[in-house]
C-alpha cells in the first residue's frame, strides 16, 4: 500500500540550458527519439509529463497534494523551504514478514533486535524495530525504493493513521552531532555540514560525509517530532520506503524481461552519415596538469597512471543490460569498450578520453584489428618478433598524422604488456562465456566489420569540458542515431555536477538518449554495495542507468553526485554487486528499431 506524496516547488523551473525536442532519424527510415540538447538561453520548464499525477496513482493507493493541505498544517512544518519531492510512500512501516523475504534472499542482514526479548516483537506483521539504518537502507534499496526524508514523513504524518504507533522512523537525513562545529572557521565543515546543498538534507548520506557526521535523522509521526539516532545501533526504530517510480521499478529489467532480438551487421554507411561521425565541429584540448597522487582523478587535474588494461574483473555482469540494444555506443577508457560495443551491436562509436596515450592505444588496435582477419592474427601484432612488422603498420595506416611518432612510441613502451593482456583475455573464462571482444570470435569480427565501414571513431575529449562530448551529441543527431549505450567507467565518482563542474551536467543532458538508452558505471563498492556486509571482499559494484532518466534527475538542483543516485538504486536479487537505476518496467513499442 502507498501514499501519494507531493510537493509544489519554485525550484522545478530551472535555467539548465536544455529543451526537449524530436527529431527525425534520417537514417533509420525516419523515425522519431526523444532527446534533449542543449540550447543556450533557453529555461526549462517541467511538462505535465515530466511529473508523475494522482491519475497514475496505483490501486489502493492514497495521492496526498502539498497545496491541498490546510494552511495550519502548512505552517506547522518546521522548513519554511519545504523541500519534499514526489514520491510514493509505504502507508506502513515494513513488517517482520516483509523483512524476512529480504533476508531469506541473502541481501539483508539478520534482526538480531529479538534475540532474548519477548517473542510477541517478531510477529510477521508487526513493525521491523530495532534495525540499524545500514539495513533499513539495504531492505529499501532490495525492495527498489529509499528510505524517506523527513520532510516526506512530516507531509505524510498529516494523514490520519500514518505512522507506526509507539516508534520513530529512519529517515535519510544527516544531523550534526556536534551543531557548535559550525561556529568553527573550517571552510571543510561548513561546505560539508552546515550549508544544506539539497533537499535530502545536509549531505544526503553521500561518500564523505562520515567524517563529520555520526548520526541520523529519525522521525516520530505519532508526536510529529524529530529526533537522532546513532548509525549502527539497534535501538526500537522502524522504517518505512518510498519510491519515486510509478509504479516503482523492481526485478526484472525490461531488457531482461524481453531481450531484444539479435541484430544483423550493418550495411556501410553512407558518406554523409561518415561525415557526420568523424568531422566533429570542435574537440577538447588535453592539457590537464598530473596529479601528485595515483589512481584518482578530481576534476582539476589528471591520473598519472594510463589504464592500458581495465581493472573491472567482472564487466561481464553489465552485458545482459546492453545486448542488441544497436544505436550510437560512447565510451570512455581502454579495450572494455570493444566487448560492449559487440554485445550491444552498436552501429556508430564514439571513443573518447583525456588521455593522450588511451587515444593513440586505440589507434593502435584500429591498425592492427584491419590487418588481422583473426584474433591469432590480432595477438601476433603484439609478439616480440612482430614488433618491426606491427611499427611499419602503424605508419601505413598515420603516415599522414602528425602524432604518429607518438603513437608508435606508445607502442613501443607497451607492447609487450599489451601483448599479455590480449593473450589473456582471449583465453576461456567459465564466468565470461563468450563475452568479450577477443574470447569470442563473432564479437572480434563485428568490430573489425565496425572499423572496416569507418563506423568508429576515436575523439580526444574531457568530460569536464565543453567541447567534444556535445560535438559527440551533435554528430549523433546528423546521422540521426539515438546514443543507446554511455560508458563512463568510474570517472563520475571523483567529481560533483555542480557550479564548478557544471560543464559536465551539460554535456550528459546533450546527449540524444531516449527511452531504451543506458549508462553504465561501475563504482567502488563503498557505499553502494548492498549493507556493507561483514566478509564482503569486492572492489566494484557495477550500476545500471536508464540513461533518459539519469537526463532527468539532473534536471534538478540537488543531483550533484553520483553518489546521490544510489538512493534510487534496486539492488539484482541475483548478484548484491549488480545495481539498477530506473530502467524503464518496459519500453514503447518499436523504439529499439529507430536506433538500427
Amino acid at each position: 500500500m502507498f501514499i501519494r506524496i507531493s510537493a509544489q516547488k519554485q525550484a522545478l523551473s530551472l535555467p539548465v540550458f536544455l529543451a526537449l525536442l524530436v527529431i527525425n532519424c534520417t537514417s533509420t527510415g525516419n523515425k522519431k527519439f526523444k532527446s534533449a540538447e542543449v540550447s543556450e538561453g533557453t529555461e526549462f520548464n517541467f511538462t505535465k509529463n515530466d511529473r508523475v499525477s494522482c491519475d497514475q496513482a496505483a490501486a489502493g493507493a492514497l495521492c496526498l497534494e502539498s497545496g491541498a493541505l490546510t494552511s495550519a498544517i502548512r505552517q506547522s512544518l518546521p522548513d519554511a523551504n519545504f523541500t519534499a519531492n514526489t514520491v510514493f510512500a509505504d502507508k506502513s512501516a515494513v513488517t517482520n514478514g516483509e523483512y524476512a523475504s529480504c533476508v531469506s534472499e541473502g541481501q539483508c542482514m539478520p534482526n538480531g533486535y529479538y534475540k532474548g526479548r519477548a517473542a510477541a516483537l517478531s510477529g510477521a506483521a508487526l513493525p521491523a524495530v530495532g534495525l540499524p539504518y545500514e539495513a533499513a537502507m539495504q531492505y529499501c534499496a532490495w525492495a527498489g525504493k529509499r528510505l524517506p526524508t523527513q520532510d516526506e514523513l512530516l507531509l505524510a504524518s498529516a494523514t490520519a493513521g500514518f505512522g507506526a504507533a509507539g516508534y520513530p522512523e529512519w529517515t535519510n537525513d544527516w544531523k550534526l552531532k556536534n551543531p557548535e562545529q559550525c561556529n568553527v572557521v573550517d571552510a571543510k565543515i561548513t561546505k560539508n555540514i552546515c550549508l544544506p546543498q539539497n533537499p535530502m538534507g545536509v549531505c544526503s548520506g553521500s561518500f564523505g560525509c562520515s567524517k563529520w557526521l555520526k548520526e541520523k535523522a529519525t522521525f516520530d509521526a505519532a508526536t510529529r517530532t524529530a529526533g537522532v539516532q546513532t548509525i549502527g545501533i539497534r535501538n526500537n526504530t522502524a522504517f518505512r520506503c518510498v519510491a519515486e517510480n510509478v509504479p516503482p521499478t523492481i526485478r526484472p529489467a525490461w531488457m531482461l524481461a524481453q531481450p531484444p532480438a539479435p541484430l544483423a551487421d550493418p550495411a556501410a554507411p553512407s558518406a554523409s552519415e561518415r561525415a557526420a561521425l568523424h568531422n566533429l565541429a570542435e574537440t577538447d584540448t588535453l592539457n590537464k596538469p598530473i596529479c601528485k597522487a595515483k589512481y584518482t582523478s578530481p576534476a582539476h587535474c589528471k591520473d598519472p597512471v594510463t589504464y592500458f588494461t581495465p581493472n573491472e574483473s567482472q564487466n561481464y555482469m553489465f552485458a545482459p543490460y546492453i545486448r542488441n540494444l544497436g544505436g550510437g555506443y560512447a565510451g570512455v577508457a581502454a579495450d572494455a569498450n570493444y566487448s560492449y560495443i559487440a554485445v550491444a551491436r552498436s552501429r556508430f562509436v564514439w571513443l573518447f578520453d583525456f588521455d593522450v596515450n588511451i587515444n593513440a592505444l586505440h589507434r593502435i588496435i584500429r591498425a592492427m584489428m584491419l590487418e588481422s582477419e583473426t584474433i591469432p592474427q590480432f595477438l601476433a601484432r603484439f609478439s616480440k618478433k612482430n614488433k618491426k612488422d606491427s611499427l611499419e603498420i602503424l605508419a601505413k595506416y598515420y603516415s599522414d598524422r602528425s602524432d604518429l611518432d607518438f603513437i608508435q612510441q606508445v607502442f613501443r613502451n607497451n607492447c609487450d604488456a599489451l601483448g599479455k593482456h590480449y593473450q589473456k583475455s582471449a583465453g576461456p573464462d567459465a564466468k565470461q562465456g563468450e563475452f568479450g571482444w577477443l574470447r569470442f570470435a563473432d564479437h572480434y569480427r563485428y568490430i573489425r566489420l565496425l572499423y572496416q565501414q569507418d563506423r568508429i571513431t576515436i575523439v580526444p575529449g574531457d568530460m569536464l569540458k565543453d567541447k567534444s562530448m556535445r560535438s559527440i551529441a551533435k554528430s549523433a543527431r546528423a546521422i540521426g542515431v539515438p546514443i543507446r549505450v554511455y560508458y563512463p567507467s568510474n570517472a563520475e565518482e571523483f567529481w560533483d555536477y555542480s557550479t564548478n563542474n557544471s560543464n559536465y551536467k551539460k554535456n550528459i543532458l546533450s546527449l540524444p538518449f531516449d527511452e531504451a538508452s543506458i549508462t553504465f558505471r561501475s563504482v567502488h563498492e563503498y557505499p553502494w554495495h548492498p549493507a556493507h556486509r561483514k566478509g564482503f571482499k569486492g572492489f566494484w559494484h557495477y550500476v545500471i542507468h536508464g540513461a533518459y532518466n539519469y537526463q532527468k534527475k539532473l534536471l534538478l538542483p540537488h543531483y550533484d553526485y553520483m553518489d546521490y543516485f544510489k538512493m534510487h538504486r534496486v539492488v539484482s536479487r541475483e548478484r548484491a554487486d549488480v545495481s539498477t537505476i530506473e530502467i524503464p518496467a518496459a519500453i514503447p513499442g518499436g523504439i529499439l528499431e529507430q536506433g538500427n
